[in-house]
């Protein structure tokens, strides 16, 4: 097949995704395809219309490419691709948007408060989390345990974004269950030294560890998978998608947010939990490019 596999551009997550297009690509190839690689910019049309690929692969994380911006343009212009289609990308990149839709499911997520610059943002308790709405890769995420740390939270969110959310802190694990073409593989558990999975500590702290598959209870892990493969199923997802949890003492989990385009590098979730349930990664990007 002649792929093009988009990545890169003005995003602040823009090196991540370049990053994840490199095993992308390689894989493609492994598997015969016909690989094109496009960095984005305002000049893709013109490129693509040149390439005439059969499938667009989408490698972007972050706004724009994982928003639905993108993936509009894909549509308008007659390319098929992969993942999610453009409202769902646009809902899911969201935190705020997403979780009023799970709520309405009866899906489980964290309590808190939606704030726009200008407005008086006030905490919901200690410790608390504060983040932009429309980021991903932990972007401009700060967790804040008291006034002076949670003024600093504020601004470094608002320098992402003009919404952001502030949300109870739930103590207890983090999980992250993928899901491809609407079935849930083994969760993944993630654990930091601090107990809050930043930026640094999802891409560049050693420290971090990962247990593939998560250690659960056979209850908790069909509660978790279920619950996943419904939030894919409302939110309308196409593809490979990861969605992030906490689970709290009494193991309640709670969804933190929806990823439709998760990362593909070394240190990256999704190729983690297909690699458990027996998935090599150049199958399980073959998968993704069928979807």
């Amino acid at each position: 097949m002649k792929v093009a596999v988009v990545y890169g551009g003005p995003s602040p997550e823009a090196d991540i995704s370049r990053k994840s297009a490199r095993s992308v690509i390689s894989a493609l190839k492994k598997k015969g395809h016909q690989v094109f690689e496009i960095e984005l910019a305002e000049t893709i049309v013109e490129e693509l219309k040149k390439i005439n690929p059969e499938k667009v692969f989408i490698v972007l994380h972050g706004s724009p490419g994982e928003d639905g911006t993108v993936q509009g343009l894909l549509e308008i212009t007659g390319f098929k691709y992969t993942g999610c289609n453009t409202e769902t990308s646009a809902i899911c990149m969201d935190k705020d948007v997403t979780k009023r839709i799970l709520k309405t499911y009866g899906i489980p997520v964290p309590a808190g408060e939606t704030y726009f610059k200008g407005d008086r943002v006030e905490p919901v308790e200690f410790p608390c989390v504060v983040k932009p709405a429309r980021t991903g890769s932990t972007v401009g995420i700060s967790l804040a345990r008291d006034e002076e740390s949670f003024k600093r939270a504020v601004e470094e969110a608002f320098k992402y974004d003009s919404k952001i959310l502030v949300e109870e802190y739930i103590e207890g694990r983090e999980l992250t269950v993928a899901v491809i073409n609407g079935k849930a593989l083994p969760p993944v558990e993630i654990i930091t030294e601090s107990g809050f999975y930043d930026f640094d500590s999802k891409y560049t702290k050693p420290t971090t560890q990962y247990k593939v598959p998560a250690e659960l209870t056979s209850r908790l892990e069909e509660r978790i998978r279920k619950i996943s493969e419904k939030t894919f199923k409302v939110l309308e997802c196409k593809g490979a998608v990861r969605i992030d949890f906490r689970i709290d003492k009494w193991n309640n989990p709670y969804i933190l947010e929806v990823n439709t385009i998760p990362g593909m590098t070394e240190r990256s979730l999704l190729p983690k939990a297909a690699r458990a349930a027996g998935m090599e990664f150049e199958d399980l990007i073959e998968e993704i490019l069928k979807g």
